[in-house]
């Protein structure tokens, strides 16, 4: 069967039909809260539309109490939405009125807009202190300190936090709500309490005003508290003690044994004694409480804040991975503002000779012969390379030592007298290969700034002759 629909006229009758206006409406027309109960800050409202003639192109939506012909709409293509609304600055509660209004396809306007009244309550912000695998419990004065703030109302309506040290009663100082963490840096560090610099997270730049209250040769504080936008604070949360030490002297030395550095210690503040530097500070790189590091820094920047605190720096390690590795990652500044550097360094076999950590260092690469350990007895000769170093003697049998290729432009200090052992029949013969076990290298303006042993200082003192080479590296070489 077919259809055929024909027409004459091309035209309609009648008068259009006028648009009609859409209309909202909110999941929840009213909120009832008992008991005096009310809302976060952070308030979800859901909300619909629905057009007799056409279909909903948006809403627009204001929290004005009243709504006249000035009144400011938000448009939005969402029919949900997460709200924060801020109680006023000393203000904990507000009913907050909130309407909602359809726009058609023709942009028509729903004149009835849906309307909602909003009992907020704003809730306290909290923080707590976060630590790290290093927390120390004594530091020179240059600290760290991590923390994490939030908010029942939503991290959006923290404000700041405010800092004190030691004595809350003071006037607080504050940091922005964006601030995770910060290095607190003494400034005068010959008096008992200082101003310091304030580092926030990991900003090279202090910022504008300095923090006071920072005891030195004492046991330091740090209190924190958040504040949140309607001016509602946390109680202060305090954090682990730690003893602040007064830098004494120029020279620092750092005991990089994890364990029996004490008698190490004892021949290094001997030695430099001698040489004229009574005093000298310590740091114990590697002691350690609870499985943590209590003397070493949080993190790089604020180690080499510490490393840069001191002229010079006299490092003895029987761990060659993890001091080369740290001072890979903080002697720059140190470097930078003229620091001189001794540092004798146990290397064992386990050395990752692939780990870069000899990147900053006089040595360009170990001497690592096929099937053979190299060997020092204890009463092997180091001979002297330069003039003004005396001829050294081993103490000690030392069943690996490492000697090295220098970088190009560093010099050889001393050459060791070592034993070749074949591993494979555990046969003994002179070494004739490279034997370099010192060396030196300078700086830009020409000063020898970095002098590197692989031999542990404390057991080439066999000719008592210990006392000349100091002299020789801290005045001669160093020129303190």
């Amino acid at each position: 069967m077919a259809y055929v629909v024909t027409a004459c006229k091309t035209t309609f009758d009648g008068e259009l039909n006028s648009n009609r206006e859409p209309e909202t409406f909110l999941v929840v027309d009213t909120i009832i809260r008992v008991d005096g109960e009310r809302l976060n800050s952070q308030v979800e409202i859901n909300w619909w539309g629905d057009d007799p003639d056409g279909f909903i192109n948006g809403y627009e939506f204001t929290f004005d109490s009243i709504i006249t012909a000035a009144t400011e709409w938000q448009f939005t293509y969402a029919q949900d939405s997460i709200f924060l609304l801020a109680t006023p600055p000393g203000k904990d509660t507000v009913d907050f009125p909130f309407y909602i209004r359809a726009i058609d396809n023709l942009g028509a306007a729903d004149p009835t807009p849906a309307h909602l009244i909003l009992p907020v309550k704003n809730s306290p912000p909290s923080v707590k202190f976060v630590y790290a695998e290093n927390n120390p419990t004594k530091s020179f004065p240059v600290l760290r300190f991590f923390w994490e703030g939030s908010d029942p109302d939503g991290t959006a309506n923290l404000k700041r936090f405010e800092l004190c040290w030691n004595d809350t009663s003071q006037v607080p100082y504050s940091l922005s709500v964006t601030a995770g963490s910060a290095v607190f840096e003494g400034i005068n560090l010959q008096v008992s309490a200082t101003d310091c610099r304030v580092y926030v997270n990991n900003n090279s730049v202090a910022e504008d005003a300095n923090m006071t209250g920072l005891l030195i040769n004492s046991n330091n504080t740090l209190y924190l508290r958040a504040v949140d936008n309607a001016e509602a604070v946390s109680p202060y949360v305090a954090s682990a003690s730690v003893f602040v030490k007064k830098v004494s002297s120029e020279i620092l030395m750092v005991d990089g044994y994890s364990s029996n550095g004490a008698a190490v210690e004892s021949f290094y503040t001997q030695q430099l004694a001698a040489a004229g530097f009574s005093g000298a500070d310590t740091l114990q790189l590697f002691a350690k409480q609870n499985n943590a590091y209590t003397q070493q820094s949080a993190d790089n920047f604020t180690q080499s804040k510490i490393f840069a605190l001191f002229k010079g720096i006299v490092w003895y390690t029987n761990d060659a991975s993890n001091s080369l590795s740290i001072g890979q990652r903080a002697l720059n500044e140190f470097f930078d503002e003229g620091g001189k550097l001794l540092m004798s360094v146990y290397v064992s076999s386990l050395f990752d000779e692939q780990s870069g950590f000899l990147d900053f260092t006089p040595i360009q690469s170990f001497v690592v012969p096929q099937d053979t350990t190299l060997l020092l007895t204890d009463t092997s000769k180091v001979f002297s390379q330069q003039s003004g170093f005396p001829d050294l003697k081993s103490t000690s049998f030392i069943g690996v030592v490492r000697p090295f290729i220098p970088v190009a432009g560093a010099e050889v200090l001393y050459d060791a007298q070592l034993i070749a052992k074949d591993n494979n029949n555990l046969s003994l013969s002179n070494w004739q290969g490279e034997s370099a076990v010192m060396a030196k290298k300078k700086n830009g303006s020409g000063e020898t700034n970095f002098i590197i042993s692989t031999l542990e200082l404390h057991k080439l003192d066999g000719f008592s002759n210990m006392t000349q080479f100091f002299d020789e590296v801290m005045h001669t070489e160093f020129g303190f």
